[in-house]
């Protein structure tokens, strides 16, 4: 911030969920819900001196959705909201331990690394399909390829944070179960960083390479 007159624009949006390089989503968003009515404090801090000063969102006055409504509809979107997030932080993770995987197998020609490697690799592509459809490239890949728990998830939060209102009657249902499916595949890959990796870095330690670890 340069000194003199400065000017912040917020949207009343929450911050967005997580996304990654390349994402596809057909249908579906990573944007945060709205704020709902309410008080809310803003700070603004320049040289270590904080300022404080309220700030009151109302709802639109022409609406017929009362705060109980919008209130309604916020706390269901913040929790699709941070289940798509969990989704495709899980996909970074895979990703980012398949980077290094690689990395490890391309300084050593070690035949039980490789072994061990390209296993725990596949295992973590299928967890990997499972949350997110890989084989999308652009927008119109989605009419040929299914989509997976993270679209479908953000599809959610498209569907409950559009317009002023308490959200549609199976909203809830669908999440809990869109939620109990992603849990099947976050589940599944804590138990492959057991085992699975364990294993490779004891191959990797003994071909001489480092070992890979999780961020």
């Amino acid at each position: 911030m340069i000194a003199g007159l400065n000017r912040f624009t917020w949207d009343l949006r929450y911050a967005p969920a997580s996304s990654f390089p390349g994402m596809v989503l057909w249908g579906g968003s990573v944007n945060g819900p709205s704020a709902p009515p309410g008080t809310y404090q803003v700070r603004l801090t320049v040289n270590g001196t904080a300022v404080t000063q309220p700030l009151v969102v109302k709802r639109h006055p022409l609406r017929s959705a009362t705060d109980a409504d919008l209130k309604e509809q916020f706390d269901l979107a913040i929790q699709i909201r941070d289940k798509v997030t969990e989704a495709n932080n899980a996909v970074i993770q895979i990703r980012a331990l398949k980077d290094q995987v690689k990395e490890r197998l391309a300084k050593s020609q070690d035949a039980p690394l490789k072994a061990a490697g390209e296993k725990f690799t596949a295992s973590l592509s299928g967890i990997e399909q499972e949350i997110y459809q890989v084989k999308n490239q652009s927008g119109q890949d989605p009419l040929n390829y299914p989509i997976k728990v993270n679209n479908r998830l953000a599809s959610l939060l498209s569907v409950v944070g559009s317009g002023d209102g308490k959200p549609i009657g199976n909203a809830a249902a669908i999440f809990k179960d869109l939620s109990a499916e992603l849990k099947v595949q976050t589940d599944n890959l804590r138990e492959i960083l057991g085992p699975g990796l364990t294993a490779f870095n004891a191959e990797a330690k003994r071909a001489g390479v480092d070992a890979v670890t999780v961020k």
